[in-house]
């Protein structure tokens, strides 16, 4: 009997559903009820919600990268036939980022002006990308792919993720340029590194056909 660890994938999808759902919702808890003297005064109720407007604007951004990142998920996921240790680690550290995302666009939304906020949300966006194209490098490289996805729709599938990763680093120029001037070419580097690999993935599939 094979003692390898193996997962079935609706287990791990559960949990991962679960876990956005949950992290989706508590984003909203950040958008408070505004206080206002006189509660008949329409001026004074739309002055508080714009003196919310950060707030009320780092919820919706953040509920739309969240749901991108599910469905993202969802579209590799869908792709793998079984978890294996390294596939359920790489899951595991994913959606410990994903819950982490709620606190960091409060943060963002509370001080949207301070370079330390930017300093927690990028990395944490960038860092929750990666790992998405991580995941199916992963289940690539060991062969725990669903039978009938074929090599085209394979090389398809990592050329939309380094093309994320290469969006993501492009993206993150204006943080990098309140930083040091240096991590603006650390970023373009990263991106047109990536922006190599999916062409790379391109040209290699041209071959093949």
């Amino acid at each position: 009997m094979s003692t390898q660890f193996h997962m079935h994938k609706a287990r791990l999808e559960t949990l991962v559903d679960g876990v956005f759902a949950i992290a989706m919702t508590i984003l909203v808890l950040e958008v408070k009820v505004p206080e206002i003297a006189d509660g008949r005064s329409t001026d004074a109720l739309l002055h508080a919600l714009a003196h919310h407007g950060y707030v009320i604007g780092a919820y919706f951004f953040s509920f739309a990268m969240l749901a991108l990142f599910w469905v993202w998920h969802h579209r590799l996921v869908e792709k793998i036939r079984e978890f294996d240790f390294p596939l359920l680690v790489c899951t595991l550290v994913f959606l410990a980022l994903v819950c982490f995302f709620p606190f960091a666009a409060a943060l963002l939304g509370r001080y949207p002006l301070n370079l330390g906020a930017l300093l927690v949300y990028v990395p944490l966006t960038g860092m929750i990308v990666l790992l998405q194209a991580l995941l199916f490098a992963l289940a690539v490289r060991r062969q725990l792919l669903v039978d009938s996805v074929s090599a085209d729709d394979v090389l398809a599938t990592q050329r939309r993720n380094f093309r994320g990763c290469a969006i993501f680093f492009f993206a993150s120029i204006p943080t990098a340029l309140r930083v040091h001037v240096a991590w603006i070419g650390v970023c373009v580097v990263l991106g047109v590194f990536f922006l190599w690999l999916a062409r790379a993935r391109v040209k290699h599939t041209q071959k093949a056909a």
